[in-house]
């Protein structure tokens, strides 16, 4: 699963996909529309030069993304940014408090998205 937060940690977007995907293709169709994007921070997953291109042509955005460790030649990052990946992270950790969701107790991808969403409205009225 996939997601976009903002600033402080609430959800914009989730993205479900099957667990051998993988993370660089999903972040377009995750990112694309985003509107107001002053940076994107993501981990070393994330890091492809066609990614870097779209934060910064079509979210007019920039890209705060962990070099991969294979890359010849890292970008530069700025880390105090960086830090706070962590709100995706802490995101997931909420999220993972319904037990429904923790568990995956639904068999079906919409049942279990519309928990997901569920869950996500409650995240956002606390």
């Amino acid at each position: 699963m996939h997601a976009a937060v903002d600033a402080i940690g609430l959800p914009l977007r989730i993205c479900p996909t099957p667990g051998q995907y993988g993370d660089c293709p999903q972040a377009q169709t995750l990112l694309s529309g985003l509107e107001g994007v002053g940076h994107v921070i993501a981990d070393a997953a994330y890091d492809a030069d066609p990614l870097r291109a779209f934060i910064a042509d079509d979210l007019g955005a920039i890209a705060q993304i962990k070099a991969n460790p294979s890359r010849a030649i890292a970008p530069a990052i700025d880390w105090r940014l960086y830090k706070e990946r962590h709100q995706v992270e802490c995101f997931f950790n909420k999220l993972k408090r319904f037990r429904r969701i923790a568990l995956r107790c639904e068999k079906t991808l919409s049942a279990f998205m519309g928990f997901v969403h569920l869950a996500c409205a409650m995240i956002w009225i606390r």
